[in-house]
């Protein structure tokens, strides 16, 4: 009964990609090789062997689940958890109190998040360029390896990244029409991603914080010119409630807590302490001892959660899977440093890049080993995807080039 309801849950996204197809013909190819990769791994996750990060806290989400699904569906309802890492178990509870348990329908669930965020990825990449850097980016994501890994566990990076392109089309169209639905498409985006991991949200508070500060200046022009905009008065009020509520402690994150939590130095000093640990941690000397050390430290911390481990943190041969992970991302970092001036000078871009250095930044923070760290930058590869795009190498697997 639990290998029907996997494989029919399988069958069930499979016939959702037939139809995204039908609609979008020219992701067609990227979708189906997407797919099929990504139920080739999750077949042998389940059947041969345990892949990567798939043990551990992936076990313990998933008995989490079950132990919930098992008192019915009304008791999962009633026990709803909101923002928090048992979100997970709550969500996958809930096909679990209506039709039994399956490790293969837990993890089909990631697998519909995953290919769609395929889809996603490469309807964000056109609004942002074209069809052709749209392709590149649909690929990338298709075969990107922590992006095929995630899709295939049960663990919350394929959630995250779902909802982070959500978020990120929201945070484009704003741009390009001012939009107040446009705000609300990013922050459901965000909101969505934070009920997943609390650090999420920092997105959503960049985001806010730029659209105040550009609804301040067009309003400071407007009154000028003896003109008011209600639009603008009402974005204003938005982002200074949502400040408020912030800055007035009475909105707690898990990861990032309250706003007299995340900005209290001694918190984050014990944060980082605890985190660099285990065969996997960060040299000794990056753990943040005193406040003076957060400005040169943290950069250090950033750069040791984008790219490590390097060669001189291999110390198991499974360590060299991690390395080559970090390979990945210094390529793309590489490429977003050639494409920095089409970056700096294009407004939607400007905003991704400033949102992706402020996730690195924060995270880094908090993670202190790159075990942990090559989980975490996978919430947010999609962006060093996208900021990339434009100097990606084509894919070509014929004589025609996609």
């Amino acid at each position: 009964m639990a290998n029907l309801l996997g494989f029919t849950s399988i069958s069930l996204i499979f016939l959702l990609v037939l139809l995204i197809t039908i609609r979008w013909p020219s992701i067609s190819k990227i979708l189906y090789v997407g797919f099929a990769i990504r139920v080739i791994f999750l077949l042998i996750g389940n059947y041969i062997i345990d892949l990567p990060d798939s043990t551990a806290d992936a076990v313990t989400f998933e008995e989490r689940a079950w132990r919930l699904g098992q008192e019915g569906f009304i008791h999962v309802l009633n026990n709803f958890t909101g923002p928090s890492a048992r979100f997970i178990s709550w969500l996958i509870a809930i096909p679990y109190s209506l039709l039994g348990r399956s490790l293969l329908l837990a993890k089909s669930i990631s697998l519909f998040f995953g290919v769609g965020s395929i889809l996603l990825g490469w309807l964000l990449a056109r609004k942002i360029w074209n069809n052709d850097i749209a392709n590149k980016v649909g690929w990338t994501m298709a075969l990107f390896p922590s992006l095929i890994l995630y899709s295939v566990i049960v663990m919350r990076e394929a959630y995250m990244v779902f909802f982070l392109l959500i978020a990120l089309l929201g945070v484009v169209s704003w741009v390009k029409t001012n939009s107040l639905k446009s705000i609300i498409v990013a922050m459901f985006g965000f909101i969505g991603a934070t009920f997943f991991h609390g650090g999420m949200f920092v997105g959503a508070i960049v985001f806010l914080a730029i659209v105040g500060a550009s609804s301040l200046g067009i309003l400071f022009k407007l009154l000028i010119r003896f003109r008011i905009s209600v639009k603008i008065i009402f974005f204003l009020l938005l982002v200074t409630v949502a400040s408020g509520f912030y800055l007035s402690n009475k909105i707690s994150l898990p990861y990032l807590g309250s706003f007299e939590t995340s900005t209290n130095i001694q918190v984050l000093l014990q944060k980082t302490n605890i985190a660099t640990r285990g065969v996997a941690s960060w040299p000794q000397w990056t753990v943040i001892s005193s406040p003076i050390e957060m400005l040169y430290k943290g950069p250090v911390r950033a750069i040791y959660l984008a790219f490590s481990p390097f060669p001189w943190d291999v110390n198991k041969l499974k360590h060299l899977i991690g390395m080559f992970d970090a390979f990945l991302y210094m390529y793309l970092s590489f490429l977003i440093f050639k494409n920095r001036k089409a970056i700096w000078s294009d407004p939607v871009l400007r905003i991704i890049f400033i949102m992706l250095i402020s996730y690195i930044f924060v995270f880094g923070i908090g993670v202190g080993n790159f075990g942990t760290g090559i989980r975490h930058r996978s919430k947010f590869v999609v962006i060093f995807i996208l900021l990339a795009a434009p100097l990606i190498k084509r894919y070509t697997f014929s004589k025609k080039k996609y």
